[in-house]
């Protein structure tokens, strides 16, 4: 028999219907057309401490096409619920990023760092304060970019290199401005 004659079954019919129809009813962010990220493309982010300097980083997570943020972290609540409303109001205008079911808020870093979803964590806490997340952060399967300075003690620094190390994680200390005219110059009148 040929293929011109071959019967089809209603099971064929509804396999073929279904993935001829598909793209019509997938949002376009899902399947990475017209120039949008598929989800699986994204890096998704908790920020732990939403102080000034992390506040600005946010700002540029959410509108940055290969990022997502899930979930911020403050012990602080109103710097908390404020980070949480900057990204959900991003995130709720922007149709590109497919279906958004809310930034989380969370007064305890470890709730943040135990979500499976979360691929990275921005550490912006007080200096005092980097150490713990971030070894906790790198043991959870994170990549963890640190706000400077990155330990108080070289004791914590090691702590910190060791996990990465040890969990094979990648992890990077902001240093911004630190290349910039005026810092040189200043550091330049100094010597």
């Amino acid at each position: 028999m040929s293929n011109m004659h071959q019967r089809i079954t209603r099971r064929d019919l509804l396999k073929r219907s279904a993935a001829a129809t598909a793209p019509l009813f997938i949002p376009a962010s899902v399947l990475g057309r017209g120039g949008q990220k598929p989800p699986s493309e994204r890096i998704t982010v908790g920020i732990i401490g939403v102080g000034f300097q992390a506040r600005g980083h946010l700002n540029l997570l959410i509108r940055h096409p290969d990022t997502k943020v899930l979930a911020v972290c403050d012990v602080d609540t109103n710097r908390r619920e404020n980070a949480k409303h900057i990204a959900e109001e991003w995130y709720s205008a922007d149709t590109s990023i497919g279906t958004y079911k809310g930034c989380a808020a969370y007064r305890d870093f470890r709730e943040l760092i135990a979500r499976p979803d979360i691929d990275a964590v921005l550490i912006g806490t007080p200096d005092h304060w980097h150490c713990i997340p971030a070894v906790e952060a790198v043991k959870a399967g994170k990549d963890v970019y640190c706000e400077k300075p990155l330990s108080l003690t070289i004791a914590e620094a090691k702590l910190m290199m060791d996990a990465v190390r040890k969990y094979n994680r990648v992890f990077q200390t902001g240093s911004q401005q630190r290349s910039d005219r005026e810092f040189r110059v200043a550091c330049e009148a100094v010597r």
